[in-house]
């Protein structure tokens, strides 16, 4: 009987990461494909990214194989998706490694730390735009790309650290 159990919570865990992952996948599809969501003040004609929040944020409340998987999948999906573009697929290994970096330090570091995953998919993103030319390396050199990825950054490490709380709030129970 107690086989039983153990494997059934097995069953039920495994149903219950599965699950977390494609309503993550499924968030970061719907919020890459909202263009206009909010545009960046610095770069005329820019969005933020912010579908860019949710493999960090599965990453900090689900661990690294979530964050990975949310990465990977969710930004393959979106780059075959009618919001899909070349940055797009450029940015599916930066994402899934940015979602796996916060995860596997989530234990380690406070939220808003992990948040700063966001810094390493923004920098492999860099780097794998101007590797494959989708970006010149020349725009680097403009101060205004540098303020709009700062403003980008923040915004996005202020809404995982809310969202991270409010979830951590609403469906944690305490260990007191």
């Amino acid at each position: 009987m107690a086989v039983r159990r153990h494997a059934l919570a097995r069953v039920l865990g495994w149903r219950k990461d599965v699950s977390r992952v494609v309503l993550a996948v499924i968030l970061y599809l719907l919020l890459g494909n909202a263009r206009s969501v909010q545009p960046n003040p610095f770069i005329p004609g820019a969005i933020i990214a912010v579908n860019m929040v949710i493999p960090v944020l599965s990453g900090i409340l689900f661990g690294r194989l979530a964050g990975l998987l949310v990465g990977l999948l969710g930004t393959s999906l979106n780059a075959i998706s009618p919001a899909g573009s070349l940055f797009e697929l450029l940015s599916i290994i930066p994402h899934g490694i940015m979602g796996w970096v916060a995860g596997h330090f989530r234990q380690r570091m406070p939220t808003p730390i992990l948040a700063c995953s966001l810094i390493v998919g923004h920098g492999l993103n860099i780097l794998m735009y101007v590797l494959f030319g989708a970006l010149s390396f020349a725009s680097l050199l403009h101060l205004t790309f540098w303020y709009g990825l700062t403003y980008e950054t923040f915004a996005g490490v202020v809404a995982v650290t809310i969202l991270a709380g409010i979830y951590r709030l609403g469906f944690q129970t305490s260990r007191a």
